[in-house]
């Protein structure tokens, strides 16, 4: 393992430099060959930004399906599909040539998860094979892969909470010095997040667990209270709009349409949790699934999908049908025909997944009292519950991995430290890990490039 390490040290920017090459031109793929204009998604997004550019005034919440959502990502693609409409032309509705400007705003996205992924690994030290097979992990993972070519504001939240997750590390770092431009600069992040998507609320919740934390345990408690008053300012002066206009219209900050409605309620929520399964990983249904001997269907009349490890784990190593099978999106028009995927590769990238989830289980745990990792712990910890939360008051389709895809750089850093917890136990665990990790890298791009071009 040391000589392994030693030969990738000294090479290390070639290897970055091959695994950003690779993910390019497979990211280029997907676009070139994707079957819609507004990309994969199963909710359509760009309707409010195409009656935005149509009307020149901002939806109401009850215009279109995705209209009620906080307008960032609105804002943000209205130049994009401009600029599309003036190039392109095209008709309106699903089919509108125009909707593939705006898909460029979610490979930046991807591409921004994806570096400063890398960027929280250095924060960590981490060098050598353990930065590369990361970093690997990080743009080989088809979860953020295939978000990276579709319309919906969850990409642009994973963005956003990636970037802060970056800069809570540094900030909750500091030992003595006040820095109250960091704080409004972190509060400012956490308001954008606010302003994408109700979940970007998690934003400001982990600000006031980590200073509650800091609070209950010393020293500087004054600083930090007034650190964290100053971010939570900027949260709000920058993120709080929607929520008070909701108030205005609907009485309750926290409006939606449809079956989301009752994930947001502040009150009388129903609760459907003895309707999931928190305690199986049915990785025998997802490998009969991505082989074909599943009957049609959507993806949430199957009962697999109510097992939650399963369908996160699935969602996050492939598609479970979602787009490469008509039946599963659950979208009567089937947007998404079907794509002659390699069985027996799709099988494989989905039981080898199983690794670095294993791994980053046993970081989390190896890690969980470490000082260094407070943002972080605190970061996956507030996201898990929140999220909790909100999925077990709906029936059906409130679980997709892309809902909590901003945890993937947590999620890569616990797999480091957890192999390197096991390494330093066992030089012959640590090789065979590393080995493991090497070969679901490998699959993981050959499905990346499979799934692209089918």
């Amino acid at each position: 393992m040391r000589g392994i390490s030693s030969h990738v040290r000294t090479r290390e920017g070639a290897w970055l430099l091959a695994l950003a090459a690779v993910a390019a031109v497979s990211r280029t793929l997907l676009a070139w060959r994707a079957p819609t204009p507004y990309g994969y998604v199963y909710d359509f997004y760009h309707e409010a930004i195409q009656r935005l550019y149509a009307t020149g005034r901002l939806p109401a919440s009850t215009d279109c399906w995705q209209c009620y959502h906080p307008p960032l990502h609105t804002w943000l693609g209205l130049p994009l599909y401009a600029l599309g409409k003036k190039l392109a032309g095209g008709p309106g509705g699903l089919a509108d040539p125009a909707l593939r400007y705006v898909a460029v705003l979610s490979m930046v996205c991807g591409a921004i998860v994806a570096f400063v992924g890398y960027r929280i690994l250095r924060l960590y030290r981490i060098r050598g094979a353990e930065l590369i097979v990361g970093t690997g992990l990080l743009l080989s993972f088809p979860c953020l892969f295939i978000s990276s070519y579709g319309i919906e504001a969850d990409i642009l939240l994973s963005a956003i909470m990636t970037i802060f997750t970056y800069y809570a590390v540094r900030f909750s770092a500091r030992r003595r010095r006040a820095s109250y431009l960091g704080a409004a600069g972190l509060g400012a992040l956490a308001g954008l997040a606010c302003a994408t998507k109700y979940s970007g609320l998690v934003a400001p919740l982990i600000l006031v667990v980590l200073a509650a934390e800091r609070l209950a345990v010393g020293p500087h408690r004054m600083r930090v209270a007034r650190e964290t008053a100053v971010a939570l300012l900027a949260c709000a002066a920058m993120g709080s709009w929607k929520y008070a206009d909701n108030v205005r219209r609907y009485h309750t900050p926290l409006f939606a349409n449809g079956s989301a409605q009752q994930g947001f309620a502040l009150s009388e929520r129903p609760n459907h949790i003895r309707e999931y399964d928190f305690g199986s990983l049915r990785i025998h249904d997802l490998v009969r699934l991505a082989e074909g001997h599943v009957r049609p269907g959507p993806l949430t009349d199957r009962p697999f999908y109510r097992s939650v490890w399963t369908t996160l784990h699935g969602m996050a190593w492939g598609d479970m049908g979602m787009f490469s099978d008509p039946s599963r999106h659950g979208f009567p028009a089937h947007p998404y025909p079907a794509k002659a995927l390699n069985a027996p590769l799709a099988s494989s990238v989905l039981v080898l997944g199983l690794v670095p989830d294993a791994l980053a289980l046993l970081g989390f745990a190896v890690t969980f009292r470490r000082r260094a990792m407070r943002a972080v712990t605190v970061t996956c910890l507030v996201t898990a519950v929140s999220y909790v939360a909100w999925f077990v008051s709906q029936e059906s389709w409130a679980l997709k991995t892309k809902y909590i895809l901003f945890l993937l750089p947590c999620y890569v850093l616990y797999a480091i430290f957890g192999w390197r917890w096991l390494e330093r136990r066992s030089a012959i665990a640590g090789t065979a890990i590393l080995w493991l990790l090497v070969l679901q890298l490998i699959a993981a791009n050959l499905f990346l490039f499979d799934f692209a071009w089918s």
